[in-house]
């Protein structure tokens, strides 16, 4: 009688078990289904490493022969940028693995001076331009919350003041959150090419 007990016991918890394991991998995959497959960002960087490096610091090194004229004329100002400003389109094509691939903009631009009475006499423009493809890892993906990780390579290409350059662009985000349901925010933190330090902006998941 007691084992018969046992039995129906066992039985009970197998049956239990299996349901529930059902019920879980059922809502997992109906959580998988709902979540957003895409995401259209904003997002403007820190420092931009290459392009400095490329169009201010390298030319200087390249034209050091200057012609005597050059040193009775116009001089120019310090070189600003307005760091990368960026629109990408993620795919989700995992719960941990999305697919991302984004199209940045870096505005550069220097004041000329006059020789003789150091008033300015003009301003050169440029722009830098970068397209990126990355791999995006997530590894807590909650419905507010999301932490990530991503590896992208791509090509920057752009012109200022006579330079015109084209090179490979690499950037890796060691630790990424993005915070929101549908409208999110989102901060990302890594090193490469495209800038040394962050990222931040905001986010549309559909």
């Amino acid at each position: 009688m007691i084992s018969d007990r046992r039995m129906d016991m066992k039985r009970y918890m197998i049956i239990i078990a299996a349901v529930m394991t059902f019920l879980l991998s059922g809502t997992a995959r109906a959580q998988e289904t709902d979540m957003p497959k895409y995401e259209f960002r904003l997002g403007w960087s820190g420092y931009p490493t290459m392009d400095y490096e490329n169009f201010t610091v390298w030319p200087r090194y390249v034209y050091v022969n200057t012609p005597i004229k050059d040193m009775f004329s116009d001089y120019d100002g310090d070189t600003y940028m307005t760091g990368n400003i960026m629109a990408a389109m993620d795919i989700r094509l995992k719960r941990w693995f999305t697919f991302s691939i984004g199209v940045a903009a870096n505005g550069v631009w220097k004041d000329v001076h006059d020789v003789v009475s150091g008033n300015k006499s003009g301003r050169v423009n440029g722009c830098i331009f970068t397209v990126l493809p990355q791999a995006k890892f997530t590894w807590v993906n909650r419905e507010m919350v999301r932490l990530y990780s991503s590896l992208g390579l791509g090509v920057t290409a752009g012109e200022f003041d006579g330079v015109s350059d084209c090179y490979l662009a690499g950037q890796a985000v060691l630790l990424g959150i993005s915070v929101g349901r549908r409208l999110v925010g989102f901060a990302e933190f890594g090193s490469g090419s495209m800038y040394m330090g962050g990222m931040i902006g905001v986010g549309y998941r559909f």
